[in-house]
């Protein structure tokens, strides 16, 4: 997948826009969080450090001697230092001297005040710091209660659309030709209800294909009969041109029939009878048939071998139809038909390409329904009755496999071939 189209995925994701709006909302209450506490909680510091301050001057002014100051330090969780004419003191060593403390304004828990015999007291109060120790502590608990709240919102979003998911599986599965998909109902809300139906449809249209093949098969059958009644009247006719004509009629409409119940038989794998063999050699083989049929097919493929089990008569015939169509619809200008061969670790794939016009984009859908050509005249010019694909496709699926196409940059169109290797 190109970077564009995930992005374009994820654009149009229910998933990722949840996502998106919740995290729209955890910075949304984090805004509010953050504002509150610039409104409200960061003003109450400023208005505690002014009592603080009024409190240090109406207690310097009580003139308190050291045994005064250490009641009040036990009690207050505070520390005092006095400097003056009666003398120096300090409740707890350690404190900055008053000079120091007016040199530093910054200092948030230091207040200096003038006693009334011209002494100066210093009042060491870390209130300031707890106060904000505390708001701090409550902002984290109340950034942690919202990531809890986003992130429980979140796994009941994604459980609740879980059905969505299932179902965009299904889809996907019932797109590739997967007609017993099954999706399992996990609620009983809207998205129950639409998983029945969705259910619904997918038995519906196994219905409507399995009626239309069963009426293909009959009528196949049913035609075999007349056919074989009208190739006995011919013989017993004089040669002409007019029976030249019905006699080759007749043939092409036997062929069609023997097509008809070659795509039936296949279903569900019958009619293969795989074997472990090299697919290089039966690679080699058709192509070389092909070599003297302008504009010639050319094989890239490794030099050792490739085991897999496969019907060998049966890949022969899906390589036939695609290098046949590739040759036929060519241009006098175009190159080689390419057979190339890569292995991963699970599977080999066969990409047959060729240089001709292409697929027009809205029949690349169809391309392997059985009766479906790109010629909607349907001459005989161009020849087949549109089964030599929808054949392809089930001798691939039958040996666990899978086809695609897609049209090149440029021009042309090459043919995807994936084939499990064995276990």
């Amino acid at each position: 997948m190109s970077k564009l189209a995930f992005h374009a995925g994820l654009h149009r994701s229910i998933f990722v826009k949840l996502l998106v709006i919740m995290a729209a909302t955890a910075v949304s209450l984090l805004l509010v969080v953050s504002s509150v506490f610039g409104l409200f909680v960061r003003p109450s510091l400023t208005t505690s450090k002014r009592l603080i301050a009024e409190y240090t001057r109406v207690l310097a002014t009580t003139a308190p001697d050291l045994e005064t100051a250490r009641g009040l330090a036990q009690r207050l969780d505070l520390q005092m230092r006095y400097e003056g004419p009666d003398g120096a003191w300090a409740t707890a060593p350690g404190l900055p001297s008053i000079q120091e403390a007016q040199s530093n304004p910054g200092r948030h828990d230091l207040f200096v005040a003038p006693g009334p015999r011209g002494g100066t007291y210093l009042i060491a109060w870390d209130i300031g710091r707890r106060l904000r120790a505390g708001h701090t502590k409550m902002l984290w608990l109340l950034l942690l209660y919202v990531v809890a709240i986003v992130s429980t919102a979140h796994a009941i979003l994604r459980r609740s659309l879980r059905p969505v998911r299932s179902l965009h599986e299904g889809v996907t599965r019932l797109s590739e030709g997967e007609l017993d998909v099954v999706v399992p109902r996990q609620t009983r809300d809207e998205l129950g209800v639409l998983t029945d139906a969705f259910n619904q449809m997918v038995r519906r249209i196994g219905d409507m294909l399995r009626a239309r093949d069963q009426l293909l098969l009959d009528v196949s059958h049913e035609l075999r009969s007349p056919l074989t009644r009208i190739k006995v009247a011919l013989a017993l006719l004089p040669a002409s041109e007019k029976k030249t004509r019905i006699a080759a009629d007749v043939v092409e409409m036997e062929a069609m029939i023997t097509e008809l119940l070659e795509l039936e038989r296949l279903r569900e794998g019958r009619g293969i009878r795989p074997e472990r063999q090299d697919l290089t050699p039966i690679l080699r083989e058709v192509v070389e048939s092909f070599h003297d049929r302008p504009p010639g097919a050319r094989i890239v493929a490794p030099a050792t071998e490739i085991l897999l089990d496969v019907d060998g008569d049966r890949i022969r015939t899906v390589l036939r139809n695609l290098l046949e169509n590739a040759i036929k619809y060519s241009l006098p200008d175009s190159g080689p038909v390419e057979v190339s061969v890569a292995e991963t670790a699970e599977s080999v794939v066969i990409r047959v390409t060729d240089d001709g016009p292409g697929i027009p984009e809205a029949d690349l859908s169809s391309l392997f329904e059985p009766f479906f050509r790109v010629d909607r005249s349907r001459s005989k010019k161009s020849g087949g009755y549109g089964l030599g694909l929808s054949i392809c496709k089930r001798i691939l699926e039958a040996h666990g496999g899978s086809i695609g196409v897609e049209n090149r940059a440029g021009r042309g169109a090459c043919f995807t071939l994936t084939l499990r290797k064995p276990g």
